[in-house]
Formats: C-alpha cells, structure tokens, sequence
C-alpha cells in the first residue's frame, strides 16, 4: 500500500529552538508575525562558495511557509525575540514546507556600537520675515558607527572655517537630505551633505555628514 507523506505542515511540530519572530517590510507598514522559527549559522562551505556574497558571520532563518502570509524577499528584515533585526539576502521555498532566508546583521557585522537621534528642519518665518527652522525629533535609537573623515581649514568670504567631515554608518535605509542633522550621543550635531549606498542590502548605508561648531 502506498503512503502519502506530505512534510510541508510539520515544521511546527518537528523543528526544535523555535522562537518568535516579526518579518517587516522596509517602506511600508507590512507587519508578519511568524510563531515558529528556527535560526542556524550559514555552513563555512556555503560562504566560501558564494564568491563573498555570504560571510560565516551571516545566518539561515527557517520559517513556517504555513505562518507566512507575506513572501519573504530579499532587502525585508526579520526581527528575532532579542529584537535584533537580520536583513535577507536570499529566500527560497524549501520542500518541506519552511522558507529558507539567508540573512545578515548588519549592525552586529560591523560594528554600530552607538546610538544617534535623526531631526529635521520645519522652517517658519520669523518677525522680520526671515525663514528659521526649528528642530524636530524625526528618528531616535538609530544604531550607528561615526567615523571623522578629514578636518581642514577653509576660507569662506575672507572668513576662515574648520571643517571637520565624517562618515555616519547605519544599519536602517533613511531617506534623508540637507533638511536633517543628527545628533550624537554626547550632543554633538552633524549636518547631512549626502548619502551613498542607501540601496544595498548586504552593506551600510554611509552619510556624508559636516560636525556643526559651536556658534
């Protein structure tokens, strides 16, 4: 007699270190709540193989295909029951019924050993008619890396400026622009100048950012 076996709905039941997680979409409110998921480390053959594009310091997420209404795919976060947030670089459907998503910290992978606060500027005129801006919060608890970049001095208009550049690392794709500045954890404000790579997934978003002196 011939048995059907039919795996896809015995994740749940089988696997073993599950733990809850939450599978967002970045840029929308997307929210999935998954009960049974189980992480493993990517094998060291698997990394080596993949011509860099896995380090062994990335994970496999297995997760109930039968709890996940939403697809995973790649750039969408997986946040665990620590609220650490891994981004997928690849998902795939498995046989037995769980997706399988290669993902990355970003955060634990390079480093983001502080936390700065996003403001952004709304302008409004003042008695004489002058646009001022005032500072609003935007965005705090931003995990981030900052990094002085160069320090020179400028003449401005017969006036003399130092300058002090510096890269701000972060893990969370931002959509900034010269209307934000961030703050760090000791008070110290830096303004925007740019952004460069804000659309990949396996790396840091990098912002280009000018220390404001003290007036």
């Amino acid at each position: 007699m011939a048995l059907d076996f039919d795996p896809t709905n015995d994740f749940a039941a089988v696997a073993d270190l599950q733990q809850q997680v939450t599978l967002l979409r970045p840029g929308t409110s997307d929210e999935t709540h998954i009960a049974h998921a189980v992480r493993a480390a990517v094998r060291a053959s698997e990394a080596r193989s993949s011509g860099g594009k896995y380090t062994e310091d990335d994970v496999v997420w297995q997760l109930d295909a039968m709890e996940t209404s939403t697809r995973p795919e790649p750039a969408d976060v997986i946040v665990d029951a620590e609220s650490q947030r891994w981004t997928i670089l690849t998902a795939r459907r498995t046989t037995t019924g769980r997706w399988r998503c290669v993902c990355r910290n970003l955060a634990i992978a390079h480093g983001l050993d502080q936390y700065v606060d996003i403001e952004v500027a709304v302008y409004a005129k003042d008695a004489a008619g002058a646009e001022v801006a005032a500072w609003h919060p935007w965005r705090t608890g931003i995990r981030a890396r900052i990094q002085p970049i160069r320090a020179a001095v400028e003449d401005d208009h017969q006036r003399r400026t130092f300058l002090r550049e510096s890269k701000i690392f972060v893990a969370d794709q931002l959509e900034l622009d010269q209307t934000h500045r961030i703050r760090a954890p000791d008070g110290t404000l830096y303004r925007v100048a740019g952004c460069e790579k804000a659309d990949r997934i396996d790396a840091l978003m990098e912002i280009n950012v000018i220390r404001e002196e003290p007036s």
